[in-house]
């Protein structure tokens, strides 16, 4: 898990993309690190010493009902 971040941080993508990486694949990977008790672990942003932090939300609406998501920040990327 600490390689793939280095090479995240190395190749130093604008745009990270994916089928459902919001709300699956970086919560998974964030939640892991923490199991894994690997404290530094989730800096993806482009900043130095920035974390990426995780926030749940709920979204209710007639049109669509409720739906959960989530959104991590990750400065300097999209």
């Amino acid at each position: 898990m600490e390689r793939w971040r280095d090479f995240l941080i190395q190749v130093d993508p604008d745009i990270i993309t994916g089928y459902n990486i919001i709300n699956f694949d970086f919560p998974y990977i964030i939640d892991r690190a923490e199991a894994l008790k690997i404290a530094s672990y989730p800096r993806f942003s482009k900043l130095k010493n920035h974390i990426s932090k995780m926030k749940a939300t709920t979204l209710t609406s007639k049109a669509l009902g409720t739906r959960d998501s989530k959104d991590i920040n990750m400065e300097g990327r999209v």
